[in-house]
C-alpha cells in the first residue's frame, strides 16, 4: 500500500544496533541484519497495521518468525540464499518480543506497540 506513512523508509535496522539483536556468530545463517518496514508515525508500530519483517538469510534452509513466542509466519527451504519476508500484523498493545529463527541461528527485535487506527492506506498509531 503506497501511503504516505509507508513510502518513507521507515525501519529498525537492528544490524548496528547490538542492544535488540543478537551477535552474530561465525555460523550465524540469518546474516547481518532483520528490519521492520512500515512503521507508524512517530511513534512507531500500531494493533491491527501490518508490517513487513525482512530478514537476511546466507543459508537456503527456511525461516520460522515468532511474536511472543507464537509463530506468525514461516518460510520454505530455497535453492539459494536469499532475503525473507513476512507480514506481522500486532494484535496487542504492549511489549512484542519478535524472534526470526533459521536452523540453530535466532535474531531477536524487543519493541513497543501502540494502538493503531488503519485507514486502509494509511496506518495511525496512538
Amino acid at each position: 500500500m503506497g501511503n504516505l506513512f509507508k513510502s518513507v523508509p521507515v525501519a529498525i535496522a537492528l544490524a548496528a544496533a547490538g542492544v535488540a539483536l543478537n551477535t552474530p556468530q561465525a555460523s550465524a545463517e540469518i546474516g547481518t541484519s532483520v528490519i521492520i518496514a512500515g512503521g507508524g508515525l512517530s511513534n512507531g508500530f500500531g494493533t491491527g497495521c501490518t508490517y513487513n519483517v525482512v530478514a537476511n538469510s546466507t543459508s537456503w534452509s527456511g525461516m520460522n518468525f515468532f511474536d511472543n513466542g507464537v509463530q506468525f509466519a514461516a518460510t520454505p527451504d530455497v535453492s539459494a540464499p536469499t532475503t525473507r519476508t513476512a507480514s506481522w500484523t500486532p494484535r496487542t498493545t504492549g511489549t512484542h518480543t519478535l524472534v526470526v529463527t533459521q536452523g540453530e541461528d535466532s535474531k531477536t527485535i524487543v519493541l513497543t506497540v501502540g494502538t493503531g487506527i488503519n485507514g486502509g492506506s494509511s496506518c495511525f498509531v496512538i
